[in-house]
This record gives structure tokens, sequence and C-alpha cells, in this order.
């Protein structure tokens, strides 16, 4: 697989929304998460969030995920040489300290590169990206 996957926060207006770009440079089409890639509210901790400096763990708080994805439906398509961005808010999946912080946060999950091999699948994984925000 030939992929490159960002991330990029807005942190103003009291929201945490998160953009995932992942671009398809390859030739053949990859399978993405359901939920990172088109989930409104997506369910489970997609995201490593932690308190900058000192690397704390950012609870995650929000709705559990059903479990492993186990079915084709769970997956979404991405054509060769074409990328996908989509945007979440994570504001109340995470419990953000009070006050004005900094936060580091990154996304380790998989890609399949095979639909009828779901077992088949590989990691994708982003830079960290650093970013302020503040909660009441």
């Amino acid at each position: 697989m030939n992929l490159h996957a960002s991330l990029s926060v807005d942190a103003r207006h009291d929201k945490v929304w998160v953009t995932f770009r992942v671009e398809n440079r390859g030739e053949r089409r990859v399978w993405l998460p359901r939920g990172l890639a088109a989930d409104t509210r997506p369910a489970g901790r997609l995201f490593d969030v932690r308190l900058h400096p000192g690397g704390v763990a950012i609870a995650f708080v929000g709705r559990a995920a059903p479990g492993a994805a186990g079915a084709a439906s769970d997956w979404l398509e991405l054509p060769p040489h074409s990328a996908h961005t989509h945007t979440v808010d994570i504001t109340s999946d995470y419990a953000f300290r009070s006050g004005d912080h900094t936060y580091e946060l990154r996304y380790a999950g998989l890609a399949l590169a095979d639909i009828h091999q779901l077992d088949a699948t590989t990691p994708l994984v982003t830079d960290t990206v650093m970013f302020r925000h503040i909660a009441p």
C-alpha cells in the first residue's frame, strides 16, 4: 500500500475538530475504517490524545466501539490515486482539562488492502499534531 495520512486540528470556539486526510498514491484500491473515514461521531478511541508537555494520556469518555471491524460494510473504499478528507468533532469524546492546555494528537489505526481478506490489515499512522485548547 502506498498511503499517506495526515491530521489537522481546529480548536477554536470551544470545540476540537480533527480533520483526517488520506491519499492513496498507489495503483490498487484500499479500504479505510468507516468510523474514521465517514462517521460524524465515530465510536471508540480513534486518536491518541496526550497533554503536552509530559505525555499524560487524556481519557477517552465517548461511546465505546462495537468491536473490531469484521464485515466489509465496516470499511470505506479509497480508489487508486485519490484522496479522502473527513472532519470529526472530538470535544466531548475526550476528558480535556479545564483551562488553557496544549495537547498532542495522532492516529494509529489500520487500512485494508483486500476487502476479501478482512484479517490482513496494514498499520496506518500519522505524525503527531500539537494544538492548544481552552476548556471551561
